[in-house]
């Protein structure tokens, strides 16, 4: 499927939910972006969900977002369960004009709804010669244990660094657990389990079976696995922080719906050693390490590399989507009275 048809068919199905335009198309673009991208665990086979959310009272379909606080370069921002995507987008754009007069700008976004796949948001940035950082959590949802521990504390908490070189920009899009929330549950629809024990019983014992965290109070494991799980444990809490503890919305909260907390950060590099210097040490590095020699079988790609060569493929040829989402999208298209 082209890209601007699938736009059109997701952004017109949100404003039959009485969605505003913009955000209906802020969402509807960076959902069918993911896909492009190759992340299709956060890609238009969410639209369902979101749907469903919108009908629950648990996505807020119009109005704007509360400044909380505002000071110089930096602001925080309450999303009043707003599409997370929307609201996303519009804290890059304020982060964008407030790095121009500052340097680095710093917005932080509480009580919002999902965001989708923050690599999605990076390339237009990137491009225009800024460093991106998203960090994210829902403090209403809880899968993974702090290590050594079996009861979920925390969410996948994703994190996102855009930069750019004198080639391809760099889209690092990572998270503070092996797997995430989304990668279980297409896993679930596909009737799959893990190639890994990547998970853990509600006893702690490894597990690749998915269904042991959605049914049985399993958890997923942090990066850094049985053994040095103490690595994305720490990662996991330190973005918390960020997007929790500097948004003013998180756990304490006890928030029960789809509630995300999100930080951005924009770096102009003009401010520092100037664009044209971060780019030639960066290229160095990035070019150092795509030439290293791989392991024997191996590719060594950078990160986000694969992501942009899939985007121009999809460009090129259309969109790749799953049988079982193309399944759900049409069970919307004919509920909605939409061509798809």
């Amino acid at each position: 499927m082209q890209k601007e048809n699938l736009i059109k068919f997701c952004k017109n199905i949100l404003i039959k939910l009485n969605m505003d335009s913009d955000k209906a198309h802020a969402t509807s673009e960076i959902l069918v972006e993911a896909d492009m991208m190759g992340h299709s665990t956060h890609g238009v086979r969410l639209l369902p969900n979101y749907v469903s959310d919108i009908e629950k009272g648990i996505m807020n379909v119009s109005g704007n977002y509360k400044i909380i606080s505002e000071k110089k370069s930096n602001i925080t921002i309450d999303g009043k369960l707003l599409p997370g995507i929307w609201l996303t987008q519009e804290g890059l754009k304020i982060g964008i004009e407030k790095a121009k007069d500052f340097g680095v700008s710093t917005v932080t976004i509480g009580n919002s709804h999902h965001n989708g796949a923050l690599a999605a948001y990076l390339k237009n940035i990137v491009d225009e010669g800024f460093i991106a950082i998203i960090k994210s959590s829902v403090p209403s949802n809880s899968t993974v244990a702090p290590f050594g521990g079996t009861e979920p504390l925390f969410t996948p908490n994703p994190m996102a660094i855009g930069f750019p070189t004198n080639n391809l920009p760099v889209i690092i899009d990572i998270s503070a657990s092996i797997t995430t929330n989304n990668m279980i549950a297409e896993k679930i629809a596909n009737e799959q389990k893990f190639d890994f024990n990547c998970l853990l019983t509600s006893e702690g014992v490894p597990s690749n079976d998915p269904l042991e965290v959605r049914d049985k109070s399993g958890t997923v494991l942090p990066v850094g696995g049985m053994e040095y799980g103490h690595k994305g444990y720490g990662l996991a809490l330190g973005i918390e922080a960020l997007s929790q503890g500097l948004s003013g919305f998180g756990r304490v909260d006890n928030p029960k719906s789809m509630n995300l907390s999100t930080f951005i950060q924009i770096i102009d590099p003009e401010f520092f050693s100037g664009l044209d210097e971060f780019k030639k040490q960066m290229s160095h590095t990035v070019s150092k390490a795509k030439k290293n020699k791989p392991i024997p079988g191996k590719t060594i790609y950078i990160p986000g590399e694969r992501a942009l060569m899939k985007r121009q493929k999809a460009l090129k040829n259309g969109i790749f989507l799953s049988e079982t989402t193309k399944s759900s999208l049409k069970e919307i298209s004919t509920r909605f009275d939409e061509n798809f």
